[in-house]
Parts: C-alpha cells; structure tokens; sequence
C-alpha cells in the first residue's frame, strides 16, 4: 500500500464518524403525546379532536424521516408507515411535526394506523424496520386534554425532562424559551474567557499532534524502512566484497550483480560477438565493446535490453576523448 491510499484511508477513517454523526433520524425524538381529546384540544384537517403524537428535531441539521414508522406495538414496529414521497417529511433544525392519532393512515401523511389511549406506549422505528429511535409511554391517570410531554431543560433543547401531565402545546416549544443556555451559564463562570481559552488551546494543540502523528505514520516510517533497507543492502555488498577481495576476485556490487545478470546475453549471442572480434582487424571493435559493457554496469546506458547496447554520451565518457580512440591492436 503506497503514501497515497494510506493516506486515503486515513482520511476516510476521520470522516466517517463526521458523517455518521451527521443529523438523521436518530436525533428525532418524540416530544409530546396526548391521548384523549377534551373540548379545546386541536383538530385535524377534518375538524376532527383525537389523540396526537408531535415529533421534534433536536439537531441543527434537517433531518428527513420518510420511511421511517409510528407504533404502538412492539410486536409490530412497522404498524403505520411515514411515506417517503412526501416533501413535508423533513424537519428543519428544532421544528417539530404533529401527527394524529385517527386510525386511518389514507387520510394523510400525517395520520396514523392505530388510536391512543392511556397506558399505552409509542414508539418511533427507524426506516430500517427494526431500530427503535425513541419512545414514550402515556401515564394511565392521564386525564383528559393533558398530555405528556419531554420538557427543554434549555434554550438549545439539548436535554429533555418527561413531565406529566401538562397542557398540550401541540407545534409549540416545549420548554421556557428565555432560559439561559449553557454558553450563558458559561458566560457567567468565566466572563473572561480563560476556560474557553485554554480549552480552545487545548484542543489544536491535541489535533496538531494526532495529524503529525499520522503523516509520520505515513511518510516518515516508510522512508526510514527505505533508509535502512539501502544500509543493510551497502553493508552485505561491502561484506562481499571484502571477502572477494580477499580472494582476489574483483568486487562488484549488489546492484551491478543485478545488472550483469539482467544483460548476460545467451549462446548464440556470445558466439556472435566472438566471432566479430575475431574477424575485425582494427582495435576499435574491443574499445567500443568494452566501453559499452562498462557503460551498462555502471548504470549509464539506457535501455533495458539484454542483448542490446546503446551508447548515450555522458561528459564524463572516455567516448567522447578522440585521443583514447587511437590505440594499437593488442
């Protein structure tokens, strides 16, 4: 796996809990049930009074939740489905939606398959069929024209507290709008800001370290493998060597072994070029050759063939010299 895909990966494995914690329906809650109507409760579209379920986003996204189901029965989770097709089944940030409770779900998107009454529970099921996202259960004292309801501990509606009974707020706020948000009781500890400061600091620093430690991960370490891989190639060939040497054979490189391996030519080759020389009366013939061969194994040459020399002048070539061209026949 090359720097790119690691880096790939790694970048995946930091987005991923972003985007699954981004809003879905898993930040709907069911805010509010009332189960039985009084002589002012809210009507339908039909001018009917019944039981209602209101649903609210807590997330700063909107969430769309067609798809998912509304239930009284645990035993059947996909009792009444929220249809998909419908534009309205979105919610923006902290809005909420009112669903009744008529037993007739062809009335509308918005009505459901069952009926309320105290002492039952409702639930709301993920679009997968099967994950609860959230339930609430009607108190059986629950009187008429009261409901119950998750009242905001706060402005931002970030913890709830079940409240029984209360008076119904069916599309209302449910909780007191001017209470001070927890960036307002911070306000109030730290009205210079050191705690947020040093938290702020404390934070990019963390995120400076993690980054560096991934980009060594990724870069750093594999160029210290290469480094170290390249000495321990140099000191097995200089071990070589010393022992060749010490038999006085001539000492070749690793690398140059590789070459010589590559551009050893076969047979018929090797008896081609032996009868050349053989039959080529001036000298020129083996400087060529050999400056050719010398060229190859020293890495100057470029083409990968192995029965193929191609000469390319390099400044430093005795090629280029006319004065080592002009040498007697042995």
């Amino acid at each position: 796996m090359n720097c790119y895909k690691r880096l790939i990966l790694v970048l995946g494995v930091l987005v991923s809990p972003a985007l699954l914690c981004a809003q879905n329906v898993s930040d709907l809650i069911i805010a509010e049930v009332m189960a039985q109507p009084d002589s002012v409760s809210v009507v339908d579209d039909y001018g009917r009074r019944g039981g209602w379920i209101e649903i609210y986003n807590t997330s700063m996204g909107t969430v769309k939740f067609g798809g998912c189901y509304l239930t009284d029965d645990p035993a059947e989770l996909r009792k009444s489905l929220i249809p998909k097709n419908d534009l309205a089944t979105s919610l923006g940030p902290r809005q909420s939606r009112l669903f009744y409770a008529s037993g007739r779900t062809h009335d509308g998107t918005f009505y459901t398959d069952f009926t309320l009454s105290p002492g039952k529970t409702v639930y709301l099921v993920s679009n997968d069929g099967r994950t609860v996202i959230d339930q609430l259960t009607i108190p059986e004292d629950l009187p008429a024209g009261k409901s119950v309801a998750r009242i905001a501990n706060d402005a931002k509606g970030l913890t709830f507290d079940t409240v029984s009974p209360c008076d119904p707020t069916p599309g209302a706020y449910n909780g007191d709008p001017t209470a001070a948000s927890k960036s307002d009781q911070m306000a109030e500890r730290d009205p210079h800001g050191w705690i947020l400061t040093l938290v702020s600091v404390s934070v990019v620093f963390s995120a400076l370290a993690i980054l560096w430690f991934f980009f060594w991960l990724l870069f750093e370490r594999p160029a210290k493998k290469r480094s170290l891989d390249s000495a321990r190639d140099d000191r097995f060939a200089a071990g070589d060597g010393k022992k060749s040497a010490r038999k006085g054979n001539p000492v070749i490189s690793t690398k140059a072994k590789g070459r010589m391996e590559k551009s050893t030519p076969d047979g018929e080759v090797a008896a081609a070029i032996a009868l050349a020389l053989d039959m080529e009366e001036s000298g020129d013939v083996y400087a060529a050759i050999a400056l050719a061969l010398h060229l190859e194994l020293g890495a100057t040459a470029h083409d990968a063939e192995s029965f193929v020399l191609t000469i390319r002048p390099t400044p430093h070539s005795a090629w280029n010299n006319p004065a080592d061209g002009f040498r007697r026949r042995p």
